[in-house]
């Protein structure tokens, strides 16, 4: 695990989740790092907290931010402009490691009927933006993992995942948030090297339909 860890975006539902568990099962330092965070997030003092008030495009906070971090999660990738500020920060930094939330369909990966039903319920410009941020952090230089989320609902007895490689047919069509959560969790304790410079889509095994079920 990371000693110093920088979740961007840290007012979101995967971030908080993700955040109440690194303080509850490792003893990561955490930069929280967001629009308005120290109002948004109702933490108790913590010593092993930081919080930055912050967007993406400021990128000189950005940089100060990552002072002594080790590995970024970046919880949107829906603006390529914020996307490209964030990866431009780490390169500056000298910050290898990010992990990145995009939505499945970035790589062409999913089957045409959930392809067709995600076109028709996201707006064009969203689903655009998240091509574009994912191809800006492929093209860099960065130690990335992209997670390809399908659709997402929650469930706090529900951690089951799987992780589907680039190149083979993503077909799940939900996960909960809780068990993305948990993905991100084993990720940042598993061996770095099986997963430094690849894209996995992040989905519950055998719901393999043409939308996700709770539609």
């Amino acid at each position: 695990m990371a000693k110093k860890i920088l979740i961007l975006g840290a007012a979101g539902e995967i971030a908080r989740m993700l955040t109440d568990r690194l303080l509850a099962e490792s003893d990561a330092e955490l930069v929280l790092y967001g629009r308005n965070v120290s109002q948004r997030l109702a933490l108790e003092e913590n010593s092993r907290i930081k919080l930055v008030d912050g967007t993406f495009g400021e990128s000189e906070k950005l940089e100060a931010a990552l002072a002594g971090v080790d590995v970024v999660y970046l919880n949107s990738m829906s603006s390529p402009a914020d996307t490209a500020s964030v990866v431009q920060a780490l390169e500056k930094a000298g910050v290898k490691r990010l992990l990145g939330a995009t939505i499945a369909g970035v790589e062409d990966e999913v089957p045409y009927e959930l392809a067709t039903w995600t076109k028709n319920s996201l707006p064009a410009s969203y689903i655009k933006g998240e091509y574009d941020s994912a191809k800006i952090v492929r093209d860099s230089n960065l130690d990335y993992t992209l997670l390809r989320l399908t659709w997402l609902f929650n469930d706090e007895s529900d951690r089951e995942y799987e992780l589907v490689p680039s190149g083979v047919e993503f077909a799940d069509t939900e996960v909960s948030r809780q068990a993305v959560t948990q993905a991100i969790l084993d990720i940042l304790n598993g061996e770095e090297s099986e997963y430094v410079r690849k894209s996995f889509g992040l989905g519950k095994p055998n719901t393999h339909h043409g939308k996700p079920s709770f539609y």
